[in-house]
């Protein structure tokens, strides 16, 4: 499938905090492994686990959003990210999320985590209500018939006269 071409994802203080928010559980869990049970191999190797699944959860957390084009949409999440093609989209949902149905006709459903938020910042939240605005509105134009463009109507050409 083709990369779709807009692309929309947190706002940057957003992303910031949710970075900083997995490395520092990391760091606590790190820290607590190592003062309770002592610097034992077993112990080290889970706080490398620890690490590393924070870093992974903070760099995911940095690249959440969405692109959508006239191919489908590609929800990029927390853990995966899920290509959904145009044809399979039912709709775009206020929680926000993707309806669609498989090729198998199974209906699904593919949260947008990036747009969701309980109890955010006003501008955040206005950001996000935003985002999942064009989203829908972006689902709507893709479900209405093609207009014809008031500036380019197609009319048969003039016969070329040779000299």
């Amino acid at each position: 499938m083709e990369r779709p071409g807009n692309e929309m994802s947190q706002q940057l203080i957003s992303r910031i905090a949710q970075v900083l928010f997995w490395l520092a559980l990391g760091g606590v869990v790190v820290g607590y492994l190592i003062d309770t049970q002592g610097a034992e191999p077993l112990v080290l190797g889970i706080a490398a686990v620890v690490v590393a699944l924070s870093a992974f959860l903070a760099l995911r957390s940095f690249r959440m959003g969405v692109r959508y084009g006239s191919e489908g949409i590609e929800v990029r999440g927390l853990v995966r990210s899920r290509r959904i093609p145009r044809d399979q989209i039912i709709r775009i949902t206020d929680f926000p999320a993707v309806r669609w149905q498989s090729a198998s006709g199974k209906a699904r459903w593919t949260p947008i985590f990036a747009f969701y938020g309980v109890g955010q910042l006003a501008s955040i939240e206005r950001y996000n209500q935003f985002c999942i605005l064009r989203l829908k509105t972006w689902d709507e134009d893709r479900h209405s018939k093609p207009r014809p463009n008031p500036n380019n109507p197609r009319r048969p050409r003039k016969p070329r006269r040779d000299k």
